[in-house]
């Protein structure tokens, strides 16, 4: 109120009648200012200097930036970046988990989501979770960048208002966001002790004007809520893989042995990382994707690399294709269930195939691990590595019979697993033949039901190697593995499930040869009955020379006249008609089936058998009327002594259509391949190869009365049934292939 520049003062200074009188104005007016802003505003104000907010944790700001990510070198991932940018645009009340297990690529995806929202002009905000104080910290940052006023959160903190609530009802009206948290591989840190993240009301709400993007190892949607949407991350398909090795490696070879190396990798993109990294190595071994692969067959370090002294570290272990699983079985080892542990461990030593549901119980479980295991906490278990994404529920079905629930691993997570139980324990051998006994003891509750367990047998046939591996090593006695080996090979048969039988009988005669010896008894029956099943595969030339071994070695040692030496004949007879040497197959034939009718009588399976053989050589030298006749006293003693659907009596019928048709009395064949369809769809079901011959018989009739657009059809779909049991060159399915076009080179010749 005084100059302080110099002597003088002003005039009013010296008279208290006019300070005292303004310096009560000022009051006044003070005063009134105060109650009537406390009028109109509803509320005190806040001081006009804030305290400075202290932060949540004592830790140092983090970088929000989200991490660099080479776009060509991105592949397999378009549809789900095309879906998530779609959320980002219009999030609708909604976030977004990227889930998976561990090496998925989950942070890649999110990282490539993060670099396509900035360049469309989004800020992207990247949290890496490491802790409830930390994430709330990030948070803040996020939050203080989205324009927070800084005394709301001065509110918050001070108790007035919760923090979550501040943060999203600002970003709720804050727009062109993009936040990621990164790795939240349990939610549950991150949720009220009293709540539950679904019910949105913590740190997760789907609330924002932007999209709220979360990579997580949890692939639960009761978990994140029905607000979350949850894009599952799989294994990249093989052009994608090989295109990732070929990128991270181009001078190792082709983009074909790429994908070759990427199948055997699984398509798991960290394991394809750590295979690109090793192959660009001036010291690797393994320069090329070739050597690569054929090295790991052997060996699995070049994959998992050296052991990492710091891999109780998450974020070294989940980098690392050797420990990254290790974080989830510690996550549910801490969620108690310490079960899934070993019971990953122990299904990871059943082959790379769907595994039965009902195979994995909890006495099996028990005789393994040595510990108690009550099916209550087995389902636990394994609903928690399904959970983490460590194996996965499937329903598999074979002809659209009824589906059975099954286990799938992915072969990296089995592989990875197995070296781990066997640099971890000591009984790794005990554990192996537990299983291959509860394999064995399942074969034989099979073999007892028969048809009705056919899909069953189809599913636990890839694991029966380990059964013959265990029965080489004597880890098993071999007339017990021997047995488990031909009871459900023979029920393969039945099924028709060629090619499963063919290694099952490979696998028997392989272990007989080795202890029993190549020319004993036992082992010339598992020799035969591999020749038959190579026939059924379409290998006739194998067929041939397996089944002149067997007819040599009986004929010298047992003698021409004896039944085992005969039946050699008769199988070697009835490979020979599929080979087209037809008129040895004849000769074959006629002198089998003179010497069983002798023998057995006329009437004997057997007898039947080698007269069905003879018959089919007949109707392919064209002696049509003799090959319709044989069949059709065969078909009716069949049916006579097994019954109408029996499967004999049934590829009679078959045959007898068959030769109807060659005699072109197309109508009587068509009429009899129609009975024939249904009885052994209803016996057999649709996909039997005697109920696929049956249709081949009606398409073939039905084209012959010039039906050609139902035939053609009945065609193609016997062509796709025969490719998917057996294979697109099998000579049955190039039958049908050529069948087809017939009919359909005759419809386009019709107009119609």
């Amino acid at each position: 109120m005084t100059n302080y520049a110099s002597d003088a003062v002003p005039w009013w200074a010296g008279h208290a009648w006019v300070i005292w009188p303004t310096f009560a104005a000022l009051a006044l007016l003070s005063i009134g200012l105060t109650w009537f802003s406390t009028r109109w505003g509803g509320e005190t104000s806040p001081p006009s200097t804030l305290t400075p907010v202290r932060p949540l944790a004592s830790v140092s700001p983090a970088s929000l930036r989200p991490p660099h990510i080479e776009a060509e070198l991105m592949h397999g991932r378009q549809a789900e970046l095309d879906r998530l940018t779609h959320m980002l645009r219009t999030p609708n009340g909604r976030f977004a988990v990227l889930c998976a297990g561990g090496g998925m690529g989950k942070t890649t995806v999110a990282a490539m989501l993060c670099a396509k929202a900035a360049e469309a002009g989004y800020d992207a905000y990247w949290v890496r979770w490491q802790g409830l104080e930390s994430l709330q910290a990030q948070l803040i940052q996020v939050a203080v960048d989205c324009g927070l006023p800084p005394a709301l959160l001065e509110r918050a903190r001070a108790g007035h208002d919760s923090l979550p609530d501040v943060f999203w009802l600002h970003l709720a009206r804050t727009r062109k966001w993009l936040l990621v948290i990164d790795n939240i591989d349990d939610p549950s840190p991150i949720v009220p002790a009293t709540e539950q993240l679904s019910h949105y009301r913590g740190w997760v709400r789907p609330y924002g004007g932007g999209l709220l993007l979360l990579t997580s190892r949890d692939t639960s949607q009761d978990v994140w809520g029905s607000a979350a949407e949850l894009l599952r991350l799989r294994p990249l398909t093989t052009p994608a893989g090989g295109q990732v090795l070929l990128d991270l490696a181009p001078q190792s070879g082709t983009l074909s042995e790429a994908e070759s190396l990427a199948v055997r990798l699984g398509g798991l993109p960290l394991a394809l990382r750590a295979a690109g990294r090793y192959l660009t190595e001036t010291t690797s071994r393994y320069r090329t994707f070739t050597a690569y692969q054929q090295a790991l067959d052997q060996d699995l370090s070049p994959l998992l690399g050296p052991e990492q002294p710091d891999a109780t570290d998450p974020e070294v272990a989940r980098d690392v294709v050797r420990h990254t699983w290790e974080i989830s079985l510690d996550q549910l080892a801490g969620d108690r269930r310490p079960l899934a542990r070993p019971v990953l461990r122990l299904l990871s030593l059943f082959a790379d195939a769907p595994i039965p549901r009902d195979l994995v119980v909890g006495g099996f479980v028990q005789a393994v691990i040595g510990e108690t295991v009550t099916e209550g906490a087995l389902d636990d278990a394994l609903s928690g590595l399904r959970r983490y994404d460590l194996l996965q529920a499937t329903e598999t079905a074979h002809g659209g019979d009824v589906s059975v629930p099954c286990l799938v691993l992915h072969p990296l997570v089995r592989e990875v697993n197995v070296y781990i139980l066997s640099t971890t324990t000591a009984d790794v051998p005990g554990w192996r033949r537990e299983v291959g006994l509860h394999l064995m003891s399942r074969a034989r509750e099979l073999s007892e039901v028969s048809q009705s367990s056919w899909d069953r047998a189809r599913l636990i046939a890839p694991h029966f190697a380990l059964v013959a591996e265990l029965g080489a090593d004597g880890s098993i006695p071999l007339p017990d593995a021997l047995g488990a080996l031909e009871s459900l090979a023979a029920l393969l048969s039945d099924a028709g499930a060629h090619p499963l039988q063919l290694t099952l009988r490979r696998n028997a005669h392989d272990i007989a040869r080795q202890i029993l010896g190549a020319d004993h008894p036992d082992t010339l029956e598992c020799l035969s009955k591999y020749a038959r099943a190579l026939r059924a595969t379409g290998d006739y030339s194998a067929a041939i020379d397996r089944h002149r071994e067997v007819l040599a070695v009986r004929t010298r040692v047992l003698g021409p006249s004896h039944l085992d030496t005969i039946s050699s004949g008769h199988h070697l007879a009835r490979a020979l008609r599929y080979m087209g040497r037809y008129a040895e197959s004849v000769d074959l034939a006629m002198s089998t089936t003179s010497a069983l009718t002798h023998a057995l009588g006329p009437d004997h399976p057997e007898t039947l058998a080698s007269r069905d053989v003879l018959a089919l050589a007949l109707d392919s030298l064209g002696s049509h009327r003799e090959a319709a006749e044989i069949h059709t006293a065969v078909a009716e003693i069949r049916t006579r002594v097994l019954g109408p659907t029996h499967p004999r009596t049934i590829s009679s019928l078959n045959h007898l259509a068959d030769s109807l048709n060659r005699l072109g009395e197309h109508a009587r064949a068509a009429r009899l391949a129609r009975e024939t369809v249904r009885m052994a769809h209803q016996a057999l079901g649709p996909d039997h190869p005697r109920t696929l011959n049956g249709r081949h018989a009606l398409a073939t009739a039905l084209h012959g009365l010039g039906e050609f657009g139902e035939a053609a059809r009945i065609h193609r779909d016997v062509l796709q049934a025969r490719t998917r049991n057996l294979d697109a060159e099998h000579p049955e399915a190039v039958e049908s292939r050529d069948a087809l076009e017939r009919s359909l080179a005759a419809l386009r010749g019709t107009g119609r």
